[in-house]
């Protein structure tokens, strides 16, 4: 139903009662068009036939599976029908019309199953990839496509009725609801394809289906225009928009073959099908530049007729056709063996990296190695291996939308941009992404072999990232079981320190504030015993402080308001450290809660014990006339914020590193247990603490508490 192939003026088709074929004398040179149509048609035969090949080989293969197996076939037979008339017309070879009827026969009967097997294709993909997709209408709607071929066993006879027409000529009555019906279902496949982009989420198939899309909707366009508006009569231009409408198919084709080259997707079927095309295209460039012109030019000097030459060159094609195809795919194969060995290299030293760093748990090692070793194999200058643990800001983002969006490799420029690359592979280990491959610097350096590697690659990575973590992670549980039991040591001895000292403390305690009590005994030592008294106080609460580290905390039935909590909190510290009144002056401690929420009991118990320690180290800080403030207000990522600040001297940048540590102490009677007892406390409910000092005017000191939200109720 395509363009005119066998022009009988042409070719020397005379229309006679015998319908005998007339020979020129001088067969014309083969224009462009000819060449398109030949190298074109044997191109599109050869690759589709493969492709149609290896899909009948999954026996596994889904209804949409078996439909783009017979979709291979039928454009395999349209392109091999038109090459057979191609080669028919150019040769101008005599009688034998029956071998042209046949190619007719086989290329039409195959165009007119090409746009239902295409449909069913289509409605199988989106039965499989949308969850959503209304499945009841799916088998009408597949059925109807098959409809016009109840006319094929028609069209076939027609098509071998005496005299011999094009099938353009014989079917012209078809030719305008044939169209229609062509372009229809064409035009329904790229609006599937198209709708699918909407509807998945990563991002290279929904780029996938939207350039698909866009090809069939072309494609529909030029058969329109070509077919149904009347452009193939438009002189040599027609001749040209009805060969590239019959090629059209190649252009789908060739995004598939693109698809699975890139992200080797059945990478079998690529490489062999570029053999074997590359093959036939050389072996068509030979026989028109060199076998036809040649024997052309050979009967115009001498005698010899160039069909006899033609045979004899052939003959010797065929003995040079084994090392042209040797050569072809030695050539070829050069291109992947040098990216596997390439590829198979860089695997060993990354895994030989990642041994090493296992070795010592260093994952630091490890990313340091990895970036130095592909970069230097690869020739890039910018190489950043990020792994999620730990990650902030756009990278950590980026990490959750890959999990979610199920991406491998990020292309959504937006976020490459961010991330400052050309390229970004998310590293992928047992359903979630333990890190990213960025790669940046000069976009002519980063070539499709390269990103190939890379690609391949990211797996290896992300093994060896996780091999590396969890060898972390063992090393520091075995060092916290190790400190858990020097805990357990200084906790047994903590206990019999206090069953030995606290008791003998509470008995002078009490002796000391009887004697207070004695009016003749105070006038005389009542300094001495008020001293006395003090000390016992330091001396139980630095006993208390050692128990309290040494303990795992102790949970709390019952839940609390945070409100309830500080107060607490400041009445105790009053209490404790006699803040009330002094020469007049008072040491002030502010509340200002925010918001007040319902803790949970595990997080009220610690909590208390943080904001006692933080607040007593806060008053002490500050001494007597210097203010404390405790601080609640809610963030922006739903964590509560509690802040203890002081307006005290502040700490030493040189010291903050060193605050938490247990026993480190500025004072010349602390114990530097407080903010060790903080520090033990906020990994048991989640939370982190952040110290700034100076705060303002170069003094004062903030401790702020993050606690997450999952340890908090609303009323």
């Amino acid at each position: 139903m395509m363009g005119a192939r066998y022009n009988p003026s042409r070719s020397g088709l005379c229309a006679s009662a015998a319908l005998r074929l007339c020979v020129e004398p001088s067969p014309p040179q083969m224009s462009l068009l000819d060449i398109l149509k030949l190298v074109g048609f044997a191109t599109g035969a050869a690759l589709h036939s493969y492709l149609a090949w290896l899909l009948g080989l999954r026996r596994e293969g889904r209804t949409g599976e078996r439909a783009l197996f017979a979709l291979g076939l039928s454009l395999a037979a349209w392109h091999f029908g038109n090459l057979v008339a191609t080669i028919y017309e150019l040769l101008g070879v005599g009688g034998a019309l029956s071998w042209l009827r046949l190619a007719d026969t086989v290329a039409y009967v195959a165009l007119a199953l090409l746009p239902p097997l295409l449909a069913h294709a289509h409605f199988g993909l989106w039965e499989l990839l949308d969850a959503g997709a209304p499945r009841r209408f799916f088998t009408p709607l597949i059925l109807f496509g098959y409809v016009p071929g109840v006319i094929l066993p028609w069209v076939v006879r027609e098509l071998w009725r005496e005299p011999y027409l094009t099938p353009i000529d014989r079917l012209a009555p078809l030719l305008l609801p044939f169209m229609l019906w062509f372009v229809l279902i064409f035009a329904e496949c790229a609006a599937i394809d198209l709708w699918l982009a909407r509807r998945i989420k990563a991002v290279r198939e929904r780029r996938f289906f939207r350039t698909f899309g866009v090809s069939l909707a072309s494609i529909a366009a030029l058969f329109l225009l070509t077919y149904v508006l009347g452009g193939r009569h438009w002189g040599i231009i027609g001749s040209y928009l009805d060969t590239i409408a019959r090629l059209s198919s190649l252009v789908p084709t060739t995004i598939i073959a693109y698809y699975i080259y890139r992200y080797r997707y059945l990478e079998l079927v690529i490489r062999q099908s570029l053999v074997y095309a590359v093959f036939a295209a050389v072996v068509m460039m030979i026989y028109v530049y060199g076998i036809r012109r040649f024997s052309l030019a050979l009967e115009a000097r001498t005698s010899l007729r160039s069909e006899v030459v033609e045979a004899v060159l052939i003959l010797g094609l065929m003995f040079l056709a084994g090392p042209l195809r040797r050569f072809t795919e030695h050539y070829l194969q050069r291109l992947f063996v040098r990216e596997v060995g390439l590829y198979r290299e860089l695997v060993a030293q990354v895994g030989a990296g990642a041994a090493k760093a296992g070795g010592y748990s260093e994952l630091a090692y490890f990313v340091r190695f990895a970036e130095e070793r592909i970069a230097e194999s690869l020739a890039l200058s910018d190489v950043r291996l990020i792994p999620c643990a730990g990650a902030e800001g756009p990278v950590a983002e980026l990490c959750r939308y890959s999990e979610v969006g199920q991406w491998t490799q990020i292309e959504d420029s937006v976020w490459l941009e961010r991330v400052k690359a050309l390229a970004c592979y998310a590293l992928w280990r047992e359903g979630r992404v333990v890190g990213l491959l960025v790669i940046g610097g000069d976009q002519a350096d980063l070539t499709v072999e390269k990103r190939e590697v890379l690609s391949v690659l990211a797996g290896h990575l992300a093994v060896a990232i996780e091999n590396c973590q969890l060898l972390e992670d063992k090393v520091k549980l075995e060092r916290k079981l190790a400190a858990r039991e020097r805990l357990a040591a200084l906790g047994q001895m903590a206990a019999t320190v206090a069953h030995e000292i606290k008791n003998p403390l509470s008995s002078i305690k009490s002796i000391a504030q009887v004697m207070r009590e004695d009016e003749a005994v105070s006038r005389g030592y009542g300094r001495d015993l008020d001293l006395i008294t003090g000390e016992i106080d330091r001396l139980t609460r630095s006993v208390s402080q050692l128990l309290s580290f040494s303990r795992p905390a102790v949970l709390a039935q019952a839940e609390s308001k945070l409100g309830d909590i500080v107060a607490g909190v400041v009445s105790l510290a009053r209490a404790e450290l006699a803040l009330a009144e002094h020469e007049g002056r008072e040491t002030c401690v502010a509340i200002d809660l925010r918001v007040d929420p319902q803790l949970d009991g595990e997080t009220a118990t610690a909590l208390k014990e943080i904001l006692s320690n933080l607040v007593h180290n806060a008053a002490q800080a500050v001494g007597v006339g210097g203010s404390v403030r405790i601080e609640s207000d809610s963030i922006s990522d739903g964590r509560l914020r509690v802040a203890v600040i002081d307006d005290g001297p502040g700490i030493p940048s040189a010291l903050q590193e060193k605050v938490f540590e247990p026993f480190f102490t500025t004072r010349q009677r602390g114990t530097g247990l407080g903010l060790a007892i903080v520090a033990r406390r906020l990994p048991e409910i989640g939370a982190s603490v952040k110290l700034t000092s100076p705060v303002a005017d170069n003094r004062g000191t903030r401790f702020e508490l993050f606690i997450p939200m999952r340890h908090l109720y609303s009323e």
